[in-house]
């Protein structure tokens, strides 16, 4: 006989659980919007708020103030370009891991280019540290299945497939900061760099 009540309750905390989730997602689409306009030290949350319809008091019950709405809008872009990486990962399995992950990496943050400069631009640093740091870890354990099976069949002689991994990460991670200043070149090309030099190396006589 208890169970009664609690099914009657399911559908109303079901919409009440959708609602919170469409109010949390438009503070953050209006967040993004403000924060590209305008910065994060000159945003404001009661402009976030008009933009997204939503009360002063609404907004508090989701994020205690504006740096936990920067933080949680950063950890959304970034895990978009993690789940864009994991479905192309999941319909082309047949390819090469490195190449595809590379590229879709890079074409995901250059869409997302207004995003990566508020994240790297002065105060947003400090707030997103901790979740970039994370983000690459995650995305070099995405490389890293393919380095070790090179390494265990005698290919990587005795490099670290952990570091080779985060390296590579690396050079992604600063092909992304150069369309900070620079639209060009698009992603598609950046990977083919970033691949050549990966694949190739530099000539032998510009080390020697």
């Amino acid at each position: 006989m208890n169970d009664h009540p609690k099914q009657q309750n399911a559908p109303g905390q079901s919409r009440v659980a959708r609602r919170r989730a469409r109010v949390r997602a438009d503070l953050l689409a209006a967040a993004r919007q403000v924060f590209a306009r305008r910065g994060y030290q000159d945003a404001t949350i009661t402009e976030i708020t008009q933009l997204a319809d939503v009360a002063m008091g609404t907004f508090y019950l989701h994020f205690r103030d504006k740096e936990q709405l920067f933080a949680a809008l950063a950890e959304q872009g970034l895990q978009i370009i993690r789940d864009q990486i994991l479905a192309v990962l999941a319909t082309r399995s047949s390819e090469q891991t490195i190449p595809l992950v590379i590229g879709t990496l890079l074409q995901s943050a250059y869409e997302q280019r207004e995003l990566f400069l508020l994240i790297c631009a002065g105060e947003g640093q400090n707030i997103t540290q901790t979740y970039i740091f994370s983000a690459e870890e995650g995305l070099a354990e995405l490389l890293l299945p393919a380095l070790q099976v090179a390494k265990d069949q005698g290919q990587l002689a005795t490099y670290d497939p952990v570091l080779l991994a985060r390296l590579m990460i690396s050079m992604i991670i600063q092909a992304i900061t150069w369309w900070l200043e620079n639209d060009e070149p698009g992603p598609d090309v950046m990977a083919e760099h970033i691949l050549y030099l990966v694949g190739h190396g530099l000539p032998a006589w510009l080390l020697a």
